[in-house]
């Protein structure tokens, strides 16, 4: 199959997944990524750095749409935005030039473990406890946009998971915390993508129009469908029952994560 072939297929199941859903495409995207990439032939140790930078780099422009299209219905609370923000840069540069240092093998291993807790997440149906202060703190925007932005840096996976349940912990609304959150994965992805292209890489080996581990035709051909099947699945969200379509969904991530971590295993 034509390489970019696969990536439009890509991108329909990844937008399709996040309308479906309401959660980023990256948790899905990373692993289907690095199939992808290994299919092609790329070797096993740039594998997973180019699945997790090209994850970023569609990011960078599916969350942009999103925080758009929530800030037209409802404007983002500009101070709690931006001062987390603030701290999810720092997070994310500090990923950004540590994820290089992370052996390829663990840095999968530890993409699948959190794939594995979020088919467990989506399987029990957690809800973060109401209980809470009324607003963010500094200290608390600190501390969760530190972890934030290092950990979506590393596995090229946007902050969703943590910063919505965050943010409505903090008894910020519903749907300003799926804004800012929504505005927090462009940062993220930009943040990255500009550390990515400015840490030099031998890409030789790798295939051609790919810069700092991001594959372009991969972000273009996810890109294609993705935005449109997004819409799509929206709307089948509210036509299918939740609750089965949240644990069937749940049950695919964790064996595509048990597979993988089989997999390492197996390779030790």
């Amino acid at each position: 199959m034509n390489p970019f072939i696969l990536f439009i297929f890509l991108g329909i199941l990844v937008g399709s997944v996040s309308g479906l859903f309401g959660i980023g495409g990256g948790v899905i995207m990373v692993p289907a990524l690095l199939f992808a990439m290994e299919k092609m032939g790329v070797d096993s140790h740039h594998a997973i750095y180019m699945a997790t930078r090209t994850s970023l780099g569609v990011i960078l422009f599916t969350s942009l749409y999103s925080s758009w299209n929530h800030h037209k219905k409802s404007p983002l609370n500009k101070k709690v935005l931006w001062e987390l923000s603030f701290f999810v840069i720092m997070g994310t540069v500090i990923g950004t030039f540590f994820v290089r240092s992370i052996p390829p093998k663990v840095l999968e291993t530890i993409l699948m473990v959190y794939v594995a807790l979020i088919a467990l997440k989506m399987w029990f149906g957690f809800n973060v406890n109401d209980q809470g202060e009324t607003r963010p703190t500094r200290f608390w925007n600190f501390l969760i946009g530190n972890i934030i932005g290092f950990k979506s840096a590393v596995l090229g996976i946007g902050g969703g998971t943590i910063s919505v349940p965050y943010l409505t912990w903090k008894k910020v609304p519903l749907t300003q915390a799926v804004g800012i959150s929504a505005a927090i994965g462009f940062i993220i992805a930009l943040t990255g993508t500009i550390a990515t292209l400015l840490k030099p890489v031998n890409t030789a080996t790798l295939p051609p129009y790919t810069y700092g581990y991001i594959y372009v035709p991969g972000v273009l051909g996810v890109l294609s469908t993705s935005l449109i099947f997004s819409k799509i699945g929206t709307y089948y969200a509210h036509k299918i029952p939740q609750e089965q379509l949240r644990r069937g969904f749940a049950i695919i991530l964790f064996l595509v994560s048990v597979k993988n971590i089989i997999k390492f295993c197996g390779d030790l």
